[in-house]
């Protein structure tokens, strides 16, 4: 069977996309618990040079939609580039970028493996053909930053586990 851009990407980053849903919503649900304040539980790190909770999951929102965006040539969604301060707030973000990518079809990604992939971050530009931008770039930053995310909340002591992670498949 042929490789499948769609395939590896667009049902990939729903599943963790879904999963980055639920963990949002356990975290809020342990910190109304606690009562911990959720500026304050966004705004943690595991370590000094590293993003914070909210930059993660603003992060994982941003991969998890720029990823088939991009390998399909479509207009991105504009997203504030801003860490949100509540756990509604990060939900409706990677919420908005779950539909976005919910409504690609393999036709729009499938056959993007020698695509020009272009883009700027900051002041640099970034370029790929479109199987290096999947899966050495887009999958792994994605994965990255959903894990630190989900790492950063279990240091807090948020109740999750591996199928959290996962979620659904």
């Amino acid at each position: 069977m042929a490789f499948s851009m769609y395939q590896a990407s667009v049902p990939v980053c729903t599943q963790i996309l879904g999963a980055m849903s639920v963990i949002i919503d356990k975290a809020a649900a342990h910190c109304a618990e606690k009562k911990y304040d959720e500026a304050s539980m966004l705004g943690d790190r595991l370590f000094p040079d590293m993003f914070t909770l909210a930059r993660q999951i603003r992060q994982c929102s941003d991969f998890g939609r720029n990823i088939p965006g991009r390998l399909a040539g479509g207009e991105l969604p504009n997203f504030a580039a801003t860490d949100d301060t509540s756990f509604a707030a990060c939900k409706a973000r990677v919420e908005k970028s779950l539909d976005y990518v919910k409504g690609f079809t393999p036709a729009q990604i499938d056959g993007t493996e020698d695509k020009d992939i272009t883009w700027t971050a900051g002041q640099r530009q970034m370029s790929f053909k479109g199987r290096a931008y999947l899966l050495h770039f887009g999958l792994p930053n994605f994965y990255f930053h959903a894990t630190t995310a989900y790492n950063i909340l279990r240091h807090r002591g948020v109740e999750l586990g591996k199928r959290d992670f996962l979620g659904s498949f």
